[in-house]
């Protein structure tokens, strides 16, 4: 299950970066696990910093998993934005937006973000004047996923994940997945836009690239899509549209939640 926010302009210009902006050459995942959930709320606020509604959202949610997630993410997501602009992590207010994904009321700092969150791990990317995408799963993906490929990927991306030996279609299924859902999050549509509506190909120097009839040919440029392996036991999608004056790939640092969000007297 996955969130994402963006505020409403993200190639607006940045008033109040910071010099020394992290954002200026990178883009930056942060990462927790769950099982860090308990103590990274205990350090950080808590559900005190959530609106009304979504402590009610919390509440409603039946499994203590659920619960976990639905906090860490939020918890996550506050504390991240904070970091890139000057608002303090209980004052964000978010609204819906076209298709669902929340996105962040208020000031324009050149920000977009997107978080998801998997059986294990929550994840948050932001990055500053592109728009960008994460999506995380467990990997290998389960051998019964197999039966879905034809109507979640299109039949050229079928065949090649069933050309990969047995061994390693499950790791293949779960990077595909990631990497298909990471580009549908940063697009703004999410799970509105059908995944065999467009392909992400593995070119020969071991990069992916989008095909996707939606989008002119030369903005395909604009795109760069990656997966990245987290702890050995996750595939993490991220999907990235540079802005129409951005030059080349950004890189991408994965970051600790845990050991760099937390205030000092908390500890890593």
């Amino acid at each position: 299950m996955d969130i994402g926010a963006r505020l409403a302009d993200p190639h607006a210009d940045p008033p109040g970066a910071p010099l020394d902006d992290p954002l200026a050459d990178s883009a930056e995942v942060w990462l927790l696990a769950e099982e860090d959930v308990e103590r990274f709320a205990e350090a950080t606020g808590g559900a005190a910093l959530l609106t009304d509604d979504e402590r009610a959202r919390h509440d409603r949610l039946l499994f203590p998993a659920a619960r976990r997630r639905f906090l860490g993410a939020r918890l996550l997501s506050r504390q991240v934005l904070s970091r890139y602009a000057d608002v303090p992590p209980g004052s964000w207010r978010f609204r819906t937006g076209k298709y669902g994904r929340p996105e962040v009321e208020g000031a324009a700092w050149g920000l977009d973000f997107n978080i998801t969150h998997t059986n294990g791990l929550i994840a948050a990317i932001v990055v500053r004047g592109r728009t960008a995408g994460v999506d995380a799963e467990v990997t290998p993906a389960r051998t019964e996923a197999m039966q879905f490929a034809p109507k979640v990927f299109t039949p050229l991306e079928t065949e090649v994940l069933r050309r990969n030996r047995e061994d390693q279609r499950g790791h293949a299924f779960a990077d595909s997945w990631v990497a298909k859902e990471a580009y549908t999050k940063a697009t703004g549509m999410g799970m509105c836009r059908g995944f065999d509506a467009f392909s992400v190909h593995r070119l020969r120097d071991g990069g992916l690239a989008v095909v996707d009839d939606e989008i002119p040919e030369q903005e395909r440029e604009l795109w760069q899509v990656q997966v990245l392996q987290v702890w050995d036991r996750f595939a993490l999608g991220v999907a990235i549209r540079a802005g129409d004056e951005d030059t080349g790939p950004l890189p991408v640092r994965l970051r600790s939640a845990m050991a760099e969000l937390l205030p000092r007297e908390a500890g890593p």
